[in-house]
C-alpha cells in the first residue's frame, strides 16, 4: 500500500463537482498529506453554452474547494498551475512526487518534471480520437465507445504515457445526458483502478501515439455529430453485449450467455478479430453447458477461425494426453454435425494434430468417429 505517501492535486479554487469528488475518493482511499494547488477562475475562450440535446438531471452543487480542504484537513494552496516558483515551494516543503489531476490548466514541462512519479489525468474520452475539446462529440463522430483515458501527461494536450481505458456502459435507451453521466462516474472507477494497481504495481503505462489534437467544433458541427447519436448508441451496445458474451463463453456463464442471446440473438455467430465464435470460444475452455445451449441455438458446429482451425479442433485442445480424458464436448459436436474429417488451412484434420501430439486414445476414439460419419 502506497497510501500514506504525500501527494499534490490539482484542482480549482472554486467549486468543481470533480475537484470535490476526487479529493473525497482520495481521503477515503487513505490519502491524508494531500497538497491542493487550486488554480483560481478565469475565463474561458471556447465556452460554448448551447444544449445540443435535452437536459433534465439536478445535481447539487459542489461545495467551496478551500472550504472543502479545511474540513477535510488537507494543505490548500491557490496559484496558477503553471506558476512554477510556488509549486516548486510547495514540493520542497512537502515531498509529494505524484500528482492528480481533477481540474487543471495546461500544465507545462517544468512542472511536469517536478513529479518523478508522474501526474495522473484522467481524460473522459478515448485517446487519441477524442484529445481537445469537445470530446463528447467527437466520440460519437469518431464511432469509438464512451470511455475515460487514465493517463501520464507530458506537455502536449492529452498525450503522455496510457495506462488503461476505462469503457463506460450503454444501454439501448440510453440518452445523451445519461452517456454523459454516466461516463462521469467512469472517472471515479478509473481513479480507484489506478490506486488499486499502483498500490499494486501493475501500471503499465504505453505511450500515447496522438499527432495532433482535435480543434472545437462549431455549433453546427456539433448538431451534425448529434443526428448520428442513436446509431451510434446501438452499435456500441451491441459491441458491448458481444464483448460480455464472449466473456461469459470463457468464465462459463450459462445465464449471461442465455439472456444476452435471448436480446440478441444475431450475436450467435459473431466472431472475434481471429475469426471465433462463441462456440468455438466455449468449446476451446470446455464450457460443455455453453457448448450444449449454443448448439440447440442454431450455432454452426463446423464454425473456423481465420486459419481454419475448426470448433472440434479447438475443443480437443484441452483434452490432449489427459489421463482421465473426458470427450463429452467432442461427442456433442459430432452429434451436432461436426465433421472430424474437415481440414484447415494448413490442409490438415483434427486426427492429424492429435497424432502429433501422441495421443493415441484420442486418435482411436477419432478413427472410430471418422468410420462411422
Amino acid at each position: 500500500m502506497k497510501r500514506h505517501e504525500p501527494l499534490a492535486v490539482f484542482a480549482y479554487a472554486f467549486p468543481h463537482r470533480k475537484t470535490q469528488d476526487f479529493l473525497m475518493e482520495l481521503v477515503c482511499a487513505g490519502f491524508h498529506d494531500i497538497s491542493v494547488i487550486a488554480a483560481p477562475w478565469k475565463k474561458i475562450v471556447h465556452n460554448d453554452q448551447n444544449q445540443y440535446y435535452p437536459k433534465t438531471l439536478v445535481s447539487a452543487s459542489p461545495h467551496d474547494t478551500r472550504t472543502l480542504c479545511a474540513n477535510l484537513s488537507l494543505k490548500y494552496v491557490e496559484c496558477a498551475h503553471d506558476d512554477v516558483a510556488t509549486i516548486k515551494q510547495l514540493q520542497d516543503a512537502h515531498q509529494f512526487n505524484l500528482g492528480i489531476i481533477s481540474g487543471a490548466r495546461i500544465l507545462k514541462r517544468t512542472v511536469i518534471e517536478l513529479f518523478s512519479d508522474g501526474i495522473l489525468n484522467i481524460h473522459p474520452g478515448k485517446l487519441p480520437e477524442t484529445s481537445g475539446l469537445d470530446l463528447f462529440f467527437y466520440t460519437i463522430k469518431h464511432r469509438v465507445p464512451m470511455g475515460v483515458t487514465a493517463h501520464f501527461i507530458d506537455p502536449r494536450v492529452d498525450a503522455g504515457d496510457e495506462l488503461f481505458f476505462e469503457r463506460t456502459p450503454i444501454g439501448p435507451q440510453d440518452t445523451p445526458e445519461i452517456v454523459e453521466a454516466n461516463n462521469y462516474y467512469s472517472q471515479i472507477r478509473a481513479l480507484r483502478k489506478f490506486l488499486s494497481q499502483r498500490d499494486e504495481n501493475r501500471l503499465s503505462p504505453a505511450p500515447v501515439d496522438r499527432p495532433k489534437k482535435n480543434s472545437p467544433m462549431t455549433e453546427d458541427e456539433k448538431r451534425e455529430v448529434m443526428k448520428g447519436f442513436s446509431i451510434w448508441r446501438s452499435a456500441q451496445y451491441i459491441g458491448q453485449q458481444k464483448d460480455a458474451l464472449f466473456e461469459a463463453c470463457v468464465s462459463g456463464n450459462h445465464s449471461v450467455v442465455g439472456n444476452i442471446l435471448d436480446d440478441l440473438p444475431d450475436l450467435l455467430e459473431s466472431r472475434t478479430l481471429q475469426g471465433w465464435t462463441p462456440l468455438i470460444v466455449a468449446a476451446f475452455n470446455q464450457r460443455l453447458t455453453i457448448v450444449d445451449i449454443l448448439l440447440a441455438r442454431g450455432a454452426n458446429p463446423n464454425a473456423s477461425g481465420n486459419r481454419g482451425t475448426t470448433v472440434l479442433m479447438f475443443a480437443k485442445t484441452a483434452l490432449l494426453n489427459c489421463k482421465d480424458p473426458d470427450y463429452t464436448i467432442l461427442e456433442h459436436l459430432i452429434e451436432a454435425g461436426a465433421d472430424p474429417t474437415r481440414h484447415d488451412s494448413l490442409g490438415k484434420r483434427i486426427l492429424d494434430y492429435v497424432e502429433a501430439e501422441g495421443d493415441v486414445v484420442l486418435a482411436d476414439w477419432l478413427r472410430e468417429r471418422e468410420t462411422s460419419i
